[in-house]
């Protein structure tokens, strides 16, 4: 509920164009706007090659003004997600004197600048001083309340050398389980941009002999698809490397399932963030639904963005929102 006689919030936030930093910043954004009367200015940049980086990093430590010339607005907070916003998000704090936010934990040499950092624990920082631990990166994802117990929805990930092994033959026999159980349900699947072409092949062909599966590559999906998935949802399974989805299914309100990938090394931190989920009940891994050893469960108000925006709001505005 917001309040009558607030102040309005002008926030700008720098957007570096890739979709899973700009939803952590848009989802605490829309957080804002639920308590707060908020004005965005959205900014698009590019990361400051290596020649602009110094002489923009002696602007910050030693200036009085900054980068951007005297414009009409009157910012009251700046914010900017992935490494690539952080010079630029404290140039503009230098320039016009306004606290600076970030959802993830900046380099050692920019940390100080920011007045939060908004850090997924499985980074390993510890709360304190301008560092404020999440259970995972905040989203865009809103519980509607609208799920459907005979609607589910399934999200594949994909390759990243560094992080994981993808083994098709194995992501499809899960499948196959999830299709011979609950095969009352209408499931949704699709791809994402790391999804293998082999692993498309063959989830097409899974489809095509499976009357309640229907498939989608990414690719074909618009703007706003899986959020609508998530609305009608009432199951997910999510591949253990796409930790943001798993959030974002969480948020969502969804039961969320998480289908196992072999990790590289044993200290990995997405599999740390999700051993932590599983030990306290938000999700539940494939092994543990084959064997049944553990049960759903839907956890209710499971939103960072909401309590990163309570946070901010607290700290400079707590006589303006309620």
């Amino acid at each position: 509920m917001k309040s009558s006689s607030e102040a309005e919030i002008h926030v700008v936030c720098f957007l570096d164009g890739r979709p899973g930093h700009e939803k952590q910043s848009r989802g605490i954004l829309r957080a804002l706007g639920e308590k707060a009367t908020v004005q965005v200015s959205e900014i698009p940049v590019s990361r400051l090659s290596a020649p602009g980086t110094i002489p923009a990093l002696f602007r910050i430590l030693f200036s009085k003004a900054g980068l951007l010339a005297d414009t009409h607005l009157k910012p009251a907070l700046v914010m900017g997600t992935g490494s690539g916003t952080h010079l630029h998000v404290l140039l503009f704090k230098k320039r016009y004197n306004v606290p600076a936010i970030t959802c993830m934990a900046p380099d050692r040499i920019y940390r100080k600048g920011f007045d939060l950092c908004f850090v997924p624990a499985h980074d390993g920082l510890k709360d304190g001083g301008n560092i404020v631990t999440t259970l995972g990166p905040p989203n865009c994802s809103v519980d509607r309340g609208k799920h459907c117990s005979g609607h589910g929805l399934i999200l594949l990930g994909g390759i990243d050398e560094k992080s994981h092994r993808w083994e098709d033959d194995k992501i499809i026999t899960c499948l196959e389980k999830i299709l011979e159980r609950d095969n009352s349900i209408k499931w949704v699947i699709s791809s994402s941009p790391r999804t293998p072409v082999k692993t498309v092949k063959m989830v097409e062909d899974l489809a095509a002999v499976h009357s309640c599966l229907s498939f989608f590559r990414f690719e074909d999906t618009p703007r706003g698809w899986v959020e609508q998935q998530y609305d009608r949802a009432s199951v997910v399974w999510v591949t253990a490397d796409s930790v943001s989805m798993i959030h974002e299914a969480l948020t969502a309100g969804c039961k969320v399932g998480v289908l196992p990938v072999q990790w590289k090394k044993k200290n990995n931190k997405f599999k740390k963030s999700i051993a932590f989920l599983e030990d306290k009940g938000f999700v539940l891994s494939f092994e543990g639904w084959t064997k049944r050893k553990k049960e759903w469960s839907v956890h209710e108000n499971f939103n960072e963005a909401q309590r990163c925006a309570d946070i901010i709001l607290q700290k400079w505005w707590s006589r303006n929102s309620r």
